[in-house]
């Protein structure tokens, strides 16, 4: 079942440099993991776990999580698939407790993390997917308050954490791993057209690949695989991203963003190039 199965990963640059922040970052309860869709953060999540050898319930959220029973449900069984040996599963949220929410959750909770043997780690991928007006985020601030010592939370997210969250930042309860951490490096760019098998091919227009990008994964990836080198340099020089690469942005980022910063690109669009503060 996707939604509480682990990405399978293969053929992923280690990046080293970001898994000893995570490293740092989990020394703290809760690891909050943030950046632009395509930047990598679900892959590094995962192919960090794998070298570090820990064990994980990984939960995928999406939209029909504003529904809080479709948490519990889900979480019900991620949890009986991580520890199989307790018999009595876990409560599901039916509408008796529609009026104390936070005693349900706390006690799920509590329940759920005496199940997971330590060092262990939970996952929540994709939070930005659910409204920011759903009970969801006072469900998942109660979960995080309530985390064990060596039980880890990551959250994994294409937006910095809510106001629901204020109080964990206040008390340090919270790290963060960000888009200026998660940007490729001009080595890990190289590393990954490697990784490609195009080291050769593409030598010479690494770097100007690697400027191009911007240090944005799905960008790079896309080029390897649909692209050629002649591109890179139409490209460097304004022609047009190639349509892979075009598609990536219209469908998982313009699409998926609201209307005010939809208007914005659009009217931006309309010029080779903008200064922020005239863009503002």
């Amino acid at each position: 079942m996707n939604k509480i199965s682990r990405p399978r990963i293969s053929g992923v640059l280690p990046r080293e440099r970001l898994f000893r922040l995570l490293d740092e970052s989990l020394a703290r309860p809760v690891s909050w993991v943030n950046g632009p869709g395509g930047c990598g953060k679900s892959t590094l999540v995962a192919s960090y776990l794998d070298s570090r050898k820990l064990p994980c319930l990984w939960y995928q959220i999406d939209e029909g999580d504003g529904d809080i029973a479709t948490l519990f449900y889900y979480l019900g069984l991620a949890a009986k698939k991580a520890a199989p040996r307790h018999r009595h599963p876990l409560p599901l949220f039916t509408p008796e407790y529609l009026p104390d929410i936070a005693t349900f959750t706390r006690r799920f909770f509590e329940n759920l993390f005496s199940r997971l043997k330590p060092p262990y780690v939970l996952v929540l991928d994709d939070y930005h997917a659910v409204d920011a007006e759903s009970a969801f985020h006072e469900v998942v601030k109660c979960a995080l308050a309530e985390s064990p010592q060596g039980v880890n939370i990551v959250v994994i997210s294409r937006q910095p954490p809510p106001a629901a969250m204020a109080r964990l930042c206040a008390n340090k309860q919270l790290s963060f791993v960000g888009w200026d951490e998660l940007r490729l490096t001009a080595e890990e760019t190289e590393g990954i057209v490697r990784l490609h098998g195009k080291a050769d091919e593409w030598q010479w227009a690494i770097d100007r690949l690697h400027d191009k990008i911007q240090g944005w994964v799905a960008g790079l990836v896309l080029f390897l695989e649909r692209g050629n080198v002649e591109e890179v340099e139409q490209w460097r020089k304004g022609k047009g991203a190639p349509e892979d690469v075009f598609n990536y942005f219209a469908g998982e980022l313009f699409a998926k963003t609201d209307a005010r910063v939809q208007d914005l690109l659009l009217k931006t669009a309309l010029l080779p190039s903008i200064a922020p503060s005239l863009a503002a």
